[in-house]
């Protein structure tokens, strides 16, 4: 190496070395004097105030930031007085083939500045034009270069949505390095808090004091309300805060309820789980082959009860639910005051036997309009026609229609023919065609 080339280099590291910090330009130490420098450059490629990633057909997302191009550079004992510097380019959301184009325009740079230093230019050029030389203006489309699934191939190759989500991990890094180097004032306590004690929400870049996004979340998590736990900051942000979020922002203890509370509400939700009507464990409902038996049956793996998913009782195969009078009076006032999707879910819910339900429990509701329980047996009796003397067709009883009385087995008609009675001469009373005979 020339004595030139040598202080060249030099003066170049130390140059580079003094601009950028150590996480943008790093350095191999040379074992000895003869072997090339080894180095790389992170450069971050510059981004317009509206950019957006493509990640599948028609579904985007805006970014303000992308993960940096690696320059990989070696340089040779003649640089920069004959030689060019080595290089390699990886990104990890650009192609091959981009690289190419990125590479190729490095040479021409080279080639129009040879015999200077050059990595200063590839860096600044590689920031600003990367963009440009690769005819990406406002949308970096990753489904053109990256398969939209997992394919089997001899070289495993990311697909758009992976590399779509490593853009969004690197940009949520970055948004908090940024943080940690400033001071915000809280929009909620209005006090000035430093970078590293502050709330950052990954979608709208809001930010908050740790003290107060804590407070927020440990109130709606002791009140229950686990599910969707949007941006605190930004009413309009719709974006649900992660859990790493919410675990790093809360106590364990306060963390431990919110994960158990969510894992409830996410049993809950599932249409093939139900929880044993003896032990309350969660249950995976068997999906049966047989339409009468589909969907209900349970069987508990902790306590081993066999039931029906529908009743809460012992499994009864295709024999129909016997529901008390009280569950159909509730399922029925449940069904009348639901919404339309309500209504649905309920008919899914209990199957084939759901219309008969609904039309059993509609006769009672009818019967209770127009029939009268017998005061012995507590059975509907109705009456079509006739007076007021009634007879119970289960136990044979009589009783008054009007007061629901018990009436004497041999003298029914006296409590309608005796004065002072209260039902005295209303043995045809609000019989049609009868009131002469009262």
């Amino acid at each position: 190496m020339s004595t030139a080339d040598s202080e060249i280099q030099g003066d170049e590291l130390d140059a580079l070395t003094s601009i950028l910090d150590e996480t943008t330009f790093e350095i191999n130490e040379k074992s000895t004097t003869t072997e090339n420098t080894h180095g790389t450059l992170v450069i971050e490629v510059t981004l317009p105030d509206e950019f957006y990633i493509e990640y599948y057909p028609n579904q985007r997302r805006r970014v303000q930031y992308l993960p940096p191009i690696f320059l990989r550079f070696t340089l040779p004992n003649d640089y920069p007085s004959i030689s060019s510097p080595s290089f390699q380019l990886e990104c990890i959301w650009m192609s091959n083939e981009q690289l190419q184009i990125l590479s190729k325009n490095l040479n021409n740079i080279w080639l129009d500045n040879s015999n200077e230093p050059i990595l200063f230019l590839w860096y600044t050029s590689l920031s600003a034009q990367t963009l440009e030389w690769l005819n990406i203006i406002t949308t970096l489309d990753l489904t053109l270069s990256f398969p939209s699934t997992i394919t089997k191939s001899l070289q495993p190759q990311l697909t758009s949505a992976q590399v779509a989500a490593t853009i969004h991990n690197y940009e949520c890094e970055k948004k908090i390095i940024l943080l940690s180097r400033t001071i915000i004032t809280c929009p909620i306590c209005l006090n000035d808090v430093g970078g590293n004690d502050c709330f950052l929400c990954y979608s709208c870049s809001g930010t908050a004091c740790k003290s107060c996004i804590k407070t927020y979340l440990e109130t709606i998590i002791h009140l229950g309300q686990v599910k969707s736990i949007t941006c605190p900051i930004n009413p309009s942000c719709n974006i649900e805060l992660t859990p790493a979020q919410i675990a790093s922002s809360v106590n364990k203890e306060t963390f431990h309820r919110y994960d158990r509370l969510l894992f409830q509400l996410t049993i809950d939700s599932m249409d093939d789980i139900i929880y044993c009507p003896r032990c309350q464990k969660p249950v995976i409902v068997t999906q049966g082959t047989d339409d009468h038996l589909k969907n209900t049956l349970g069987e508990c793996a902790t306590c081993s009860f066999v039931f029906c998913t529908l009743c809460g009782k012992t499994f009864h195969g295709i024999n129909p639910c016997q529901y008390s009078e009280s569950k159909l009076k509730d399922i029925y006032k449940e069904y009348q005051n639901a919404t339309q999707e309500e209504r649905i879910a309920l008919e899914q819910r209990y199957g084939k036997i759901f219309n008969r339900l609904m039309d059993d429990m509609a006769s009672i509701e009818t019967i209770k309009q127009t029939a009268r329980q017998c005061p012995q047996c507590l059975i509907f009796v109705d009456k079509l026609d006739g007076c007021n003397k009634m007879t119970c067709i289960k136990c044979h009883s009589y009783f008054c229609w009007t007061c629901l009385d018990l009436l004497s087995k041999t003298d029914p008609y006296g409590h309608f023919n005796r004065p002072g009675s209260k039902c005295f001469n209303k043995l045809f009373e609000g019989v049609p065609g009868m009131e002469e005979w009262r």
